[in-house]
């Protein structure tokens, strides 16, 4: 029963169920993960690639954001988590375009229905707000559909299991750049009822987003005010059934410049979100059934008035309002067939629209509308003699280009409890955005981008020292990939399906308890990819992972004085990149190249008695300036220091 309601909580509630060290017996308990097939397992049980970041990873990095935790996560990029708060923060994983990667909120999807992707803007997430972030990689479209291409990352919120009338926990930190950040949240329950509230402010005068080459052009600050509430209500209906109700909603105000190495003392970007959403699970026996649904809201306001004095290539103004809206539902059954045969299958529904007015005219959400639907199933055998797989197909039929499959295939083999192999074959899709079907550019003939993948790798566990090393090898293939082409006449641009995509890829992650104290962290990765396009019936390939490097490797060491201090050091480097730069003085765009940097950070935490908690967070100590995209300013040295309490 105790095992039981276990696998509850990780469905409904995201507890905390992440790997934890047992120094009485020198073993690292199994991870219990959800994102991998929709269902609570130990990570043992699946062949997949999955990392997991934890809620005490979370709280020891408390006065960063979600973007710059993610960003050292082995096959992970995020580009503009360096860069002033507010900045567009652009997910490439495993190499992929940041549309290929679906972001879900407690195993649900949230895209934006305004952008011309759907991608989601992960500044609407503060880390308080967040009990583990599971980061699934490959082809995911079998259980996840469109978008899920390079992989799925799935943030899982804080929700309550307490039956304590209430529980009271906050932090205040504040740092470089003007920086004030401060959350609280209360939980509790009475009866069958829990709760779980959540608010959270940051404020910071930041830096100047664009780069002042010159040093003296007088750049000015470029700043940023958010607030986040979230909260969640379950009930316990019976005992095994599980209702849960909760919202996320946000808003953030930033200044942003013009352009690259162009200043704007007036360009400010204002976003909204509201999320609400519906869960509910029942058990029995031999199987569950779970019916989630959500409802997703956002606004986007752009407004630039003409600077006074107006400079050299002001283009001022304009203003612009996007609205996007999107609706979720899914149901699906896990039936237990066997002692160790499961079958999981539901089906579920996506719908987006947009509503775009700007200073150059206005798109109706009559006209930006699509939708999909479709069913899927999911076959898996865990760990007979030490072997499983799982095999897994969808069908989708969309409101405009029609139908699309999808199949995955997933052995491992686990060997003595010290080495797994593993290997899959899958393929994906990302649908065309309302924007790129429908806009004043768009297209109702596009094609979804369809993908396959291959990937392998082993694991290796040991017990002295306790840890794990993987190594894992992608190759990932596109086709009909959707460019804007430009066209002779008015609009003068058009979305199409034209180029071929493949990258292919190396991940090495490692981790090590070394004594009960001491415990190290290093993962590297490599990806590379070209595109191929046909010009005047010849084609041409070429390397185009703008942005993104060849190499790159992150590395961590803490060490715990005593029950009370905890220190750690962290190591972040990264390869040379390209980068694209549209020139406004020739009209031209050119090819530049970003140099390697390497960062290095500190943290360093007190526990005073059993509520509260100091801690300190330095990042890029040795102050490197650096270029993530060419023209805007990177965080040079930074620091955050402040208190964590619990009643």
């Amino acid at each position: 029963m105790k095992k039981h309601w276990l696998l509850v909580a990780a469905t409904m509630y995201g507890s905390h169920l992440s790997a934890q060290q047992d120094s009485s017996k020198g073993k690292t308990l199994e991870t219990v993960v959800v994102t991998a097939n929709k269902i609570p397992q130990k990570q043992n049980t699946t062949g997949k690639v999955l990392t997991v970041i934890d809620r005490n990873t979370l709280e020891r990095n408390s006065g960063r954001t979600l973007a710059q935790l993610l960003n050292e996560q082995s096959g992970v990029i995020v580009n503009g988590s360096q860069n002033p708060l507010g900045t567009n923060q652009t997910i490439y994983l495993r190499g992929s375009s940041a549309a290929n990667t679906l972001i879900l909120v407690d195993g649900m999807p949230v895209t934006d229905g305004s952008g011309s992707t759907n991608e989601f803007d992960i500044n609407h997430f503060n880390i308080d707000q967040i009990e583990r972030v599971e980061i699934l990689k490959g082809a995911q479209s079998t259980l996840y559909g469109s978008d899920a291409v390079a992989g799925v990352i799935n943030i899982i919120t804080r929700k309550s299991f307490n039956d304590n009338p209430g529980v009271f926990r906050g932090s205040l930190a504040a740092g470089s750049f003007g920086t004030i950040k401060g959350n609280m949240g209360i939980n509790g329950g009475f009866g069958s009822w829990s709760y779980d509230l959540n608010y959270s402010r940051t404020h910071s005068d930041g830096f100047s987003a664009a780069q002042d080459a010159s040093g003296n052009k007088g750049f000015d600050r470029d700043g940023f005010d958010q607030g986040m509430f979230n909260g969640s209500i379950r009930y316990q209906a019976t005992k095994n059934w599980t209702i849960r109700a909760y919202s996320q909603m946000g808003h953030y105000k930033a200044d942003i410049d013009d352009a690259a190495l162009q200043d704007d003392k007036n360009n400010t970007i204002r976003n909204s979100n509201k999320l609400f959403g519906l869960q509910t699970f029942h058990q029995w026996a031999k199987g569950s059934f779970t019916f989630n649904t959500n409802y997703n809201q956002l606004e986007r306001k752009y407004d630039d008035p003409v600077n006074d004095p107006a400079g050299p290539n002001d283009y001022d103004p304009f203003n612009g309002t996007y609205k996007g809206q999107s609706f979720f539902a899914e149901a699906y059954v896990n039936l237990k067939l066997r002692e160790k045969l499961s079958l999981l299958a539901g089906a579920d529904y996506r719908w987006n629209s947009a509503d775009i007015n700007t200073l150059y005219g206005s798109l109706g959400s009559d006209s930006l509308v699509s939708s999909m639907l479709s069913t899927y199933a999911s076959l898996s055998l865990q760990n007979t003699q030490g072997f499983g797989a799982e095999l897994g197909g969808r069908f989708t039929q969309h409101k405009d280009f029609g139908d699309v499959a999808t199949f995955s295939f997933n052995p491992y083999y686990n060997i003595n409890k010290t080495f797994r192999v593993f290997a899959s074959y899958g393929t994906a899709f990302r649908a065309p955005s309302v924007y790129q079907l429908a806009s004043e550019y768009g297209n109702r003939n596009l094609e979804p981008e369809r993908s396959k993948q291959w990937e392998a790798g082993l694991q290796v566990s040991t017990n002295k020292p306790s840890g794990t090393l993987s190594i894992s090898y992608f190759d990932r293939q596109v086709k009909d990939v959707i460019i804007f082409a430009p066209i002779a006449n008015p609009p003068y641009g058009q979305y199409r399906n034209a180029d071929d995509q493949h990258d292919r890829g190396l991940e090495l992650e490692g981790s090590w308890q070394l004594t009960n104290k001491f415990t190290v962290k290093a993962n590297y990765t490599y990806v590379d990819g070209k595109i191929t396009t046909n010009a005047s019936g010849k084609d041409t390939s070429f390397f185009n992972l703008y942005r993104r490097p060849r190499n790159s490797a992150n590395l961590n060491a803490a060490y715990q004085f005593s029950p009370k201090f905890y220190v750690s050091l962290g190591f972040r480097w990264v390869d040379e990149r390209q980068d694209l730069y549209f020139n406004p003085d020739n009209f031209a765009t050119e090819k530049k190249t970003l140099d390697a940097y390497y960062n290095v950070d500190a943290y360093a935490s007190y526990q005073m008695g059993r509520r509260w908690k100091l801690f300190a967070d330095l990042r890029n100590i040795t102050d490197r300036q650096y270029f993530d995209l060419y023209g805007y300013n990177s965080r040079r040295f930074n620091f955050m220091t402040g208190v964590q309490f619990n009643w």
